[in-house]
């Protein structure tokens, strides 16, 4: 099933890159830093907790955060495609239900989230865009819960699960006092997920080469099968910087 959604996830931008290749437009690749928080529920059947769900509720100055991101698009007139690859490597702690048992848990949530889109540009305006947009987006994420020892001693169970959404969304981008830029996307994706939404805000300073920026993500993904419960959102401050070419 993961090489099914990996292949799909291909073919998806493979077909965007298609008219891409065919007619000339602009492209950029900006690679950034997400410095995102955990807010949420994630759970693994035979934890610790009703269900086995645990509830966890951090704040990004709270959490450890590592990964790599990277945003890519191209667009020619009306016509935009889109993708984004982003792989967290979020870590937090939190108490247990049964703290006589176990002192604690460690709990991380790991693995890559790879989106591909295309969009239409509704009012083609100088200086302006605002694109209706759909694609995939695809999941592939671990569940770590590290029991910490107390009355029994400490044990890590985990999980994974992949998964792909359909996505449909709207992106707003202008130019403003010269070399400022702002730019806003709100999107929804289900079918892998119960219900997944996305809203990220940016303003960026515009030099020759491109453009440095920084704002906000806010990821919120609610799905779960089998053993791997997930409910919860990954937000916070992003900054990088975008080339174009």
């Amino acid at each position: 099933m993961r090489k099914s959604f990996r292949a799909l996830i291909g073919c998806l931008a493979a077909s965007l890159a298609a008219p891409a290749a065919a007619q000339a437009g602009e492209w950029h690749i900006a690679p950034y830093a997400w410095l995102a928080g955990f807010d949420g529920t994630a759970g693994i059947a035979g934890a610790p907790g009703i269900g086995g769900r645990i509830d966890v509720d951090t704040g990004f100055g709270d959490i450890k955060q590592a990964g790599a991101m990277v945003n890519l698009g191209w667009r020619s007139g009306r016509l935009a495609a889109f993708g984004d690859w982003t792989y967290a490597n979020a870590k937090t702690d939190a108490p247990t239900p049964f703290t006589t048992l176990y002192a604690g848990v460690d709990m991380k949530v790991r693995g890559n989230i790879v989106e591909a889109n295309g969009g239409y540009d509704l009012i083609a305006a100088p200086g302006t865009s605002l694109d209706l947009y759909g694609g995939l987006r695809y999941y592939d994420l671990k569940i770590d819960l590290g029991l910490r020892e107390g009355t029994l001693p400490g044990t890590v169970i985990g999980s994974s699960s992949d998964w792909v959404d359909g996505v449909v969304g709207v992106r707003w981008q202008t130019r403003f006092a010269d070399r400022w830029e702002a730019y806003a996307t709100a999107d929804v994706g289900a079918g892998g997920s119960d219900l997944a939404w996305q809203l990220v805000g940016a303003v960026g300073y515009r030099y020759s080469w491109g453009t440095v920026f920084a704002g906000w993500r806010h990821l919120h993904v609610k799905y779960e099968k089998d053993s791997f419960k997930l409910d919860a959102a990954l937000t916070g401050p992003l900054i990088g910087a975008s080339f174009r070419f």
